[in-house]
């Protein structure tokens, strides 16, 4: 898929998010709109075809930071993996698209939510990948407050040991955690210094530059280095509703009917 028709999906993803969560009175609005270009970049770069027929060969992409569900149910949509009456349903009762993702949902691979549990399923996947001979990615993405959470530091520990490089952690670097910054929460310093002390292959880009996300993911794919892969995006939360950027209130704030006139006339 080229930059411009991955560029209309994003487009198009982020008119659906800001939609949905105000169809349904939700929240993670900035959470969601953060990580659009990184799940469009992914979906770009995978074989839809494999993922829809739930072959074992197909790239698996898990959505760690899984209150971004908006996000991911969104882009599933746009990529032609879910019907736009499932997607109407998001966040209502009894329905399996909730505010955390599940993988009672085609086409997701594991329910998260609770923070720190995906990249170490991704590790599994990426290991089960490399033992049945295959060559396909695993991709995990993660949020910058998520990450300090212990087992995502375990699961790096391991999977540098067991050297997966067909592991891909993108980490959503928007710099908010929760309700706050992330910083004033747990101060790394510079997090791509973290990621370069336990010997990964790392990388720090632009995470709204879909160009830049998808070259990536194409030279990881062909250039294996006998470790995992780290991509700090660097983001922005909110990303185009400009009263939302920056503003750690939209994690939980929901959108009223002015505020959602506003966000999709940005579009």
């Amino acid at each position: 898929m080229d930059v411009k028709t991955s560029s209309q999906k994003a487009y198009d993803i982020r008119k659906t998010v800001i939609d949905i969560i105000y169809k349904a009175q939700a929240s993670h609005l900035g959470s969601s709109l953060s990580v659009i270009e990184i799940l469009t970049g992914i979906y770009s770069e995978v074989d839809l075809e494999e993922i829809a027929s739930k072959t074992e060969s197909r790239d698996k992409v898990i959505l760690s930071k899984g209150h971004a569900a908006a996000a991911l149910y969104s882009t599933l949509y746009h990529f032609g993996l879910m019907d736009k009456d499932v997607l109407s349903t998001y966040h209502q009762p009894g329905s399996f698209l909730q505010g955390h993702v599940s993988h009672g949902v085609d086409y997701v691979e594991h329910s998260t939510g609770a923070l720190g549990h995906g990249l170490s399923v991704g590790v599994g996947h990426a290991i089960a990948q490399r033992t049945l001979g295959l060559k396909s990615l695993t991709f995990v993405v993660c949020g910058d407050g998520e990450i300090q959470e212990g087992s995502i530091w375990e699961a790096l520990m391991y999977a540098r040991t067991m050297q997966l490089d067909n592991l891909v952690l993108l980490i959503d670097n928007n710099k908010i955690s929760s309700i706050t910054n992330t910083t004033n929460v747990i101060n790394f310093g510079p997090i791509v210094n973290a990621f370069l002390g336990f010997d990964l292959s790392v990388h720090e880009i632009n995470g709204h530059d879909l160009m830049e996300i998808k070259n990536l993911i194409k030279s990881i794919r062909d250039v294996r280095e006998n470790r995992p892969h780290v991509i700090i995006c660097n983001t922005v939360k909110g990303k185009g509703v400009s009263f939302a950027e920056s503003q750690a209130i939209w994690h939980y704030k929901t959108l009223d009917e002015e505020k959602h006139r506003l966000a999709i006339g940005e579009q």
